[in-house]
């Protein structure tokens, strides 16, 4: 049995000169004619049965070569995590052995620190100062020097507040004794007055006494 014929293509030219391509069927019969310009685009753009094939094997040779590629570099990372682990764990035993003297030289830094926190806090603050603008540094001048100036007012109102308590402490004193001896003179002069009083009803009690013995008896007089 004879073969059955296929379609096929030839090329023309038209009577421009343009060349061209003429589709025909298995009788020969024209079926389409195309600008070889557009006909060989297309065919370029369509791959065959080989250049696919072809094209799937390069795949997936440059993909088995990629996985092979990261799985080297997956175990060379996993070696050297292994490595760093190790060392870790080294390390780890030997700070645990060294903790207390370690330990105790925290402790001694801290407190070094601790002590030396204000002067450091001081010239932080001087360097902080020094790194501003002009204007910041005169408003930072200017406050402390009023900061200053409170500071003497208010250490002057405390002294001459206890000055002044101490003065009235002082009067208020003096001002006691004052009236102690005025009490005191005032009682003593009562008491002069009452004494002489007294000698005077003595006195009086005495002569009323000689005047009745003389009327009882005349011409007698109490012997004194």
């Amino acid at each position: 049995m004879a073969a059955k014929k296929k379609a096929r293509r030839t090329t023309m030219r038209s009577s421009k000169g343009t060349k061209l391509y003429v589709k025909r069927d298995a009788k020969g019969r024209i079926t389409d004619v195309q600008t070889y310009k557009r006909a060989h685009a297309a065919d370029m753009r369509r791959k065959s049965k080989a250049e696919l094939a072809a094209a799937g094997k390069k795949k997936a040779k440059a993909k088995a070569k990629k996985k092979a590629a990261v799985k080297a570099k997956a175990k060379g990372v996993a070696a050297t995590l292994r490595g760093r682990l190790a060392k870790a764990r080294a390390a780890i035993r030997k700070a645990v052995k060294k903790a207390p003297a370690r330990a105790s030289k925290q402790v001694a830094a801290a407190r070094m620190a601790a002590r030396k926190a204000p002067r450091q806090a001081q010239a932080a603050v001087k360097k902080a100062v020094k790194k501003l603008p002009p204007k910041a540094q005169k408003a930072v001048a200017k406050a402390e020097t009023q900061i200053q100036k409170t500071a003497a007012k208010a250490e002057k109102q405390v002294k001459k507040t206890v000055k002044a308590v101490q003065q009235q402490a002082a009067a208020t004193t003096k001002q006691a004794e004052a009236v102690v001896a005025k009490v005191q003179e005032t009682a003593e002069k009562s008491a002069a007055t009452a004494v002489e009083q007294a000698k005077d009803l003595f006195e009086k009690a005495s002569e009323a006494v000689s005047n009745v013995v003389e009327n009882v008896i005349p011409g007698q007089t109490p012997a004194k």
